[in-house]
């Protein structure tokens, strides 16, 4: 007998333990995130039993923009001995189904491969980029912006376009659960990791960014072109954005990969 339905608390270890050993993540470090991280809810975690076996799995997170709801999916596995025999794709099936049931109408998600997600009705809409960016000398480092500050100009940005991802309650405390240090740049900001920039906002074309040498930008080629980033190279391809659903092409940060 088949069942897919979201997972009990008692399967959660069995769920992150199928989970690891698909994306060969080390199981003890991957718990303490798993249980911890803001967008935990139980409710989202899919799996597909077979005789009470699980057999596969897959995450969603709900996702806001300005015509209205949908969802990422992630962390699609099935068990090693079981694949070949559609269990994904019965999965996807059924998330998507249920989840139009509660409004969230469009699906969207990361891959490295997009064959079985084509067969489920995905395209690619878009592409993951990595590219040395063009660096100005960023001088003495100055007070990171506070938290209330950077929120007042992305909520402005986000609500300048329908494509653009709304940052919910809940989704901000994900955003600033990873600890993140944004510099002001022209009436933005820009949000840099060490050695990576995954988020910014500024006015006008810059022919380069103050920020230290060496650093990549890490973002969707739509994000690329709307924004002006200065590539130093050409950037390499990282993963196809694929979409189900979905009205227009999604203008969000890596910051909020899912």
């Amino acid at each position: 007998m088949t069942e897919i339905r979201p997972i009990k608390l008692e399967e959660a270890d069995a769920f992150l333990e199928l989970l690891c050993g698909t994306f060969t993540l080390d199981l003890e470090r991957a718990r303490g995130i798993f249980y911890t991280e803001p967008l935990f809810d139980l409710k989202r975690k899919w799996a597909l039993f077979e005789g009470g076996e699980m057999i596969a799995i897959l995450t969603t997170t709900p996702l806001h923009f300005g015509w209205g709801d949908a969802y990422g999916i992630a962390g699609v596995a099935t068990k090693k001995d079981r694949r070949g025999e559609g269990h994904a794709t019965r999965l996807l099936e059924r998330v998507h189904k249920e989840s139009a049931k509660m409004g969230e109408t469009g699906a969207l998600l990361f891959a490295k491969e997009t064959q079985l997600y084509e067969k489920n009705g995905f395209e690619p809409i878009d592409r993951v980029i990595r590219a040395p960016l063009i660096a100005a000398d960023p001088g003495e480092p100055g007070p990171g912006l506070e938290n209330e500050k950077i929120r007042e100009i992305y909520d402005q940005w986000a609500a300048g376009h329908p494509d653009r991802l709304r940052r919910d309650e809940q989704r901000w405390r994900y955003w600033l659960w990873h600890y993140r240090i944004c510099s002001p740049y022209q009436s933005g900001y820009l949000c840099a990791e060490p050695g990576v920039l995954r988020e910014s906002i500024f006015d006008s074309h810059a022919s380069a960014l103050p920020i230290h040498g060496g650093s990549e930008w890490f973002g969707t080629t739509h994000m690329t072109d709307q924004l002006d980033i200065p590539l130093a190279a050409q950037p390499r391809v990282e993963l196809f954005f694929m979409g189900k659903d979905i009205p227009g092409i999604p203008q969000m940060f890596m910051t909020d990969q899912f």
